[in-house]
């Protein structure tokens, strides 16, 4: 009798501490990193604002971290940007543009198919050479419960630009109404022209009353694509009790010219004006109308 309940207490643990494993009729989706979902943890993400692309590679902690978040995204604003850099006499000029998605898929297809003329070498004077730069930005507001949004920007690259350094994301939020009461998720994608995929997590964060943002370096190498995604949650300011309007300003900023991590001594972000970096590295970046995430209802 007492071999029999040993066996019994040793088989109830082994179950209580195995992983969670699906049944095989529970598996609705596996990703590329072998984690199987359910269904409704498949669109659990989809509703915390995750692409597609994102939960095909996403490794098992964010997926832990996410899984059971029941949101829903209650507002989105999708940007599509050319960027044009012409030299002149040794000295480069940057000019940016938003298009249709249609616009930007014709453009993309068109600028792959013929080579972009050479970058400017310091020294050499190519007067009239330009290269071109695609773009998507897309900031996110969903909903988790009656105490928590979450604010997500993401950014993909169609061209990747030939200047790297460290590029800068933000995201403004309402000092006025929210505060954020989290860790700052930062990870960048991207894939090589031999179709090999890399990533990274590495960043410098930092959160502000105003919002959060983070300074990264981008990838070395030829590169056909490239994608950054960062998330933090927020909740209400003490003293508010009901917000009928939120704002997300999602915005991107890259680099120029080549800078060292010291930008995250100048850099700030704000829900008015997006990203703002100082003196000294004010024309050492490019930085757009940031995507604007409006949601207008009781929370």
């Amino acid at each position: 009798m007492k071999k029999i309940l040993y066996t019994f207490l040793v088989a109830a643990l082994i179950l209580v501490s195995a992983p969670n494993v699906l049944a095989t009729s529970d598996v609705y989706y596996t990703n590329n990193e072998g984690l199987t979902m359910t269904e409704q943890q498949y669109n659990n993400l989809l509703n915390q604002g995750f692409t597609e692309r994102q939960i095909s590679r996403m490794d098992y902690e964010t997926f832990e971290e996410n899984k059971d978040i029941e949101a829903t995204i209650v507002a989105i604003e999708k940007k599509y940007i050319k960027t044009t850099t012409i030299m002149r006499n040794g000295i480069e000029s940057h000019t940016s543009e938003f298009l249709t998605e249609e616009e930007m898929m014709a453009e993309v297809q068109a600028a792959k198919e013929q080579p972009q003329y050479p970058r400017y070498v310091p020294g050499s004077y190519y007067n009239g050479n330009s290269s071109t730069s695609y773009k998507v930005i897309q900031t996110v507001i969903a909903n988790i419960d009656d105490e928590t949004m979450r604010y997500k920007l993401d950014t993909y690259w169609y061209i990747i630009p030939s200047q790297r350094s460290y590029d800068i994301m933000g995201i403004g939020i309402e000092a006025n109404k929210v505060q954020i009461n989290s860790g700052i998720y930062f990870r960048q994608d991207w894939w090589t022209t031999s179709d090999e995929s890399g990533y990274s997590t590495a960043n410098y964060p930092k959160t502000q009353s105003t919002g959060g943002i983070v300074l990264f370096p981008l990838p070395s190498g030829s590169l056909d694509t490239l994608e950054q995604s960062m998330y933090f949650h927020v909740d209400k300011k003490p003293g508010v009790n009901t917000v009928t309007s939120l704002t997300a300003t999602g915005d991107y900023a890259h680099a120029t010219t080549s800078v060292t991590n010291n930008v995250y001594n100048y850099m700030s972000v704000n829900y008015v004006n997006g990203i703002e970096v100082d003196y000294p590295y004010t024309s050492s970046y490019d930085e757009m109308n940031p995507a604007i995430a409006y949601f207008a209802g009781t929370w």
